[in-house]
């Protein structure tokens, strides 16, 4: 039918000009809404990056164009395929392409033969700070001025971004014809809705002369999402946005800018603490529902659901409540909205929490070093440490309690109960330092490893993970305590050496070095495969004295050993060729997809319902997930209670799980054993006969949860696409690396009752 409405139409079919869909967004401009714009940025699209040439020695505007062009080069493509390189794109070049256009040039210099050299040297002054792989991806510079050029010279920019689009990846992509009868159907769809459910565009899909399965249906939403046509979201799959421009207009109803807040005067303490502290009541998203359309009002907590996503807001692990909110004894949940923090500590840091050398040990500085650090990574590293720990609170000088939450830094408690231990984070320009002050008792060596594994586990998922950034990378330095936070400058090296002492350049005298972020081998032992537990002493368990009787918590923790991928040669994500791997090696990298994904789905569907404020998906692993379940013991394993070590109904080996045990707390432990099973491998392996033993076991682990949670998509479909697809080098790696680094670090915990004596 399409085919003949195109040879009835008017169109010339021997017309060789190529065609593309174009999409463009109106973002607000505000400085409150930069964060926002992180959701639509591509690395399949072209950037124009316009400044004015008139503001070239303004901090501001020079900081302004550093933050688009650092947020475009989050989503580089360093891995190209250099076989496909053109005339226009040479070796030096990066995707995505950028066209700088300097506006205001009628107003440098009436001197026409000058104009030329005053328009670049102004230029050079937005990107002198600029990194060399950053200035990879411009390709042409414009000077114009909008009053006095000629219109010729817009349409010669018009030309070069045709050019440029053509020689992107995504020109001329094979499409299946039976997306295109879709979204002409979704097209039609969205002018008379912006957002609609998952069920009526499935509804729509098989409505169509080729209707598309659920598999492709997925693949349509996934594709149309990385280019920005409509945004989908795996973990958020009940509502599909058809019209972005809707979603950042939606954005702007609650990241507002102060000149268009709807303030009501019964909320107005409310507004403020929002734009002075970022801390959004739910008062005030009242207030802007209320004000905003119907529809927005009819999907709010789909559009909070997304914002969570990207930590535009975040519900912080803190019992912050307001006077107001004291007064009245509500206790409604808070949001945090990162981006709208602008206040900084209303004195030095270290004053506000009386952090001296009397009262406190501060240990050495982390600091986390980028040759690049992402514009908006520091709001999600916060947002990661606000849903572990709680956000610390302090006495103002008008004896007020507020939050310590801040523009460029936040202090977190680590031990909740005695509020002796804290950990301080500060954004510096190109690293993220953190320090803890220890009240009372002085540090040992490794005791803040977990922290450092905890922050590091963070930033990998939100540069890798979450955003793939893969050009983004960082390096662990340290330095003396005693150093100033804005003097830090994160100097040393880690070293394998055994040091006992060093000499500090900034106190000009000798240091006993501690050791407190390196991984002590005493503190964390290593589980043989025949799974002999080995106990040791949880850093965040905090010891109580003076006590008969007490729950103790036994922390095991298993680290595998890291695969060498130094001979394999770096191939693109779309390579089918696996030179270098074995077959028990793509059966180890499918069995971590299956655990990683489908597992961790399973776990996560059934415990959201008994979880009203789970963490997004993209924040839960297997860990946490098995720990919240055994926490809940709503579905507890059955014929289990012999068990000796651990004792009761949770944990223990495969022998302890019979074949006629299909309770779901079995298939829980089920799930635990099988992610167990490769962690603990010391290789990246698994051989024919175990890969198959472990498929029959999970199938019918799966097909009782399809029925018991009744999955929008089948978890045994995902299971049968798993085994039956070509594995590519890149998610060989992707995958031991996040069962190595991010992932796969199991740590559970046991608790009995001991005797203590008293003190």
């Amino acid at each position: 039918m399409d085919i003949e409405k195109m040879l009835k139409s008017n169109v010339d079919l021997d017309d060789k000009e190529e065609y593309a869909t174009l999409f463009l967004w109106d973002f607000a401009g505000d400085e409150e809404f930069y964060h926002t714009h992180q959701t639509f940025l591509s690395s399949s699209s072209i950037y124009l990056v316009v400044t004015k040439l008139n503001e070239a020695d303004d901090k501001k505007a020079q900081d302004l164009f550093q933050l688009w062009m650092d947020s475009i080069h989050c989503y580089s493509r360093l891995e190209e395929d250099k076989s496909n390189s053109t005339d226009s794109q040479t070796l030096d070049d990066l995707d995505p392409p950028v066209v700088i256009v300097g506006t205001w040039k009628d107003t440098l210099t009436p001197n026409v033969e000058e104009i030329d050299d005053a328009c670049r040297e102004n230029m050079f002054k937005f990107t002198e700070n600029m990194s060399e792989d950053e200035l990879r991806h411009i390709r042409q510079e414009y000077f114009i001025s909008n009053t006095e050029d000629d219109p010729s010279v817009f349409q010669h920019i018009r030309e070069d971004i045709l050019n440029l689009a053509r020689k992107m990846k995504t020109w001329n992509k094979v499409y299946p014809l039976k997306f295109i009868q879709l979204e002409k159907r979704l097209q039609e769809k969205k002018k008379e809705l912006p957002i609609i459910s998952f069920d009526v565009i499935k509804h729509i899909s098989t409505d169509t002369p080729n209707p598309l399965n659920e598999e492709e249906l997925r693949l349509f939403l996934e594709f149309h999402h990385e280019i920005r046509a409509l945004v989908y979201f795996k973990d958020l799959p009940s509502y599909i946005i058809l019209d972005t421009q809707w979603l950042s207009d939606a954005f702007r109803c609650i990241v507002t800018a102060q000149k268009f807040r709807a303030i009501s005067t019964r909320n107005r303490k409310k507004w403020d603490e929002l734009y002075s502290r970022g801390i959004l009541h739910s008062e005030v998203l009242d207030d802007i529902f209320k004000k905003s359309e119907n529809i927005f009002s009819k999907h709010k907590d789909h559009i909070l659901n997304v914002m969570e996503k990207f930590d535009i807001i975040i519900r912080p692990n803190t019992c912050y409540i307001s006077e107001n909110q004291r007064d009245a004894g509500d206790d409604k949940p808070l949001y945090y909205v990162p981006c709208m923090i602008k206040s900084e500590p209303e004195c030095d840091i270290y004053e506000m929490f009386n952090v001296t050398e009397n009262t406190c040990t501060k240990s050495t500085w982390l600091c986390y070093k980028f040759r690049f650090l992402p514009p908006h990574l520091m709001n999600h590293l916060i947002a990661s440490l606000c849903r572990e720990y709680k956000v610390a609170e302090v006495v103002t000088k008008e004896q007020k309690r507020q939050i310590a939450l801040f523009g460029s830094s936040a202090v977190f408690e680590l031990k909740k109960t005695t509020k002796l231990e804290k950990l301080y984070i500060m954004k510096c320009p190109n690293w993220i330092q953190i320090q803890v002050w220890q009240f009372g008792k002085g540090c040992e060596g490794g005791m803040y490893k977990y922290i450092d594994d905890f922050v590091t586990e963070e930033i990998v998922k939100i540069i890798s993970t979450r955003f793939k950034m893969s050009n983004v990378n960082f390096e662990k330095k340290w330095e003396c305590g005693l150093t100033n936070p804005e003097s830090v400058t994160g100097s040393n090296d880690f070293s394998e050496e055994h040091i006992t002492e060093y000499y500090c350049e900034t106190c000009t005298c000798t240091h006993i070095y501690i050791g407190e972020w390196q991984d002590l081998k005493s503190r964390v032992p290593c589980l043989p495969q025949s799974c002999e537990i080995k106990p040791v002493s949880n850093p965040k368990t905090e010891s109580i004295s003076q006590v008969q009787t007490t729950s103790s918590k036994v922390c095991f923790r298993v680290k595998a050993r890291k695969r060498d991928f130094s001979n394999i040669h770096n191939e693109s994500t779309a390579a089918a060729s696996l030179t270098g791997f074995t077959k028990e090696e793509i059966n180890f990298t499918k069995m971590g997809m299956i655990a990683l994904n489908i597992l961790a789905d399973v776990l996560y569907d059934l415990l959201k319902p008994d979880k009203p404020h789970l963490r997004l998906r993209c924040d839960c692993d297997i860990t946490y997930l098995y720990s919240e379940h055994r926490r809940l013991n709503k579905h507890i394993p059955s014929n289990s209670n012999h068990r000796q070590c651990p004792p009761g109904p949770w944990g223990g080996s495969w022998p302890d799980i019979q074949n006629t045990d299909i309770a779901i707390g079995d298939d829980i432990e089920r799930i635990r054993l099988t992610r167990n099973e490769l962690q603990h491998s010391g290789i990246f392996q698994l051989d024919d006969q175990r890969f198959n033993e472990l498929c029959n076991i999970l199938s019918d682990l799966l097909k009782r949860f399809d029925n018991y949670s009744k999955p929008t998509r089948l978890y045994t479909d995902q299971l049968n696409d798993t085994l039956a697809k070509t594995i590519t080098v890149e998610e060989v790696k992707s995958i031991e690396n996040e069962i190595h680094v991010s992932g796969m670090d199991l740590e559970f915990e046991m608790e009995h009752q001991i005797n203590v004596p008293t003190q």
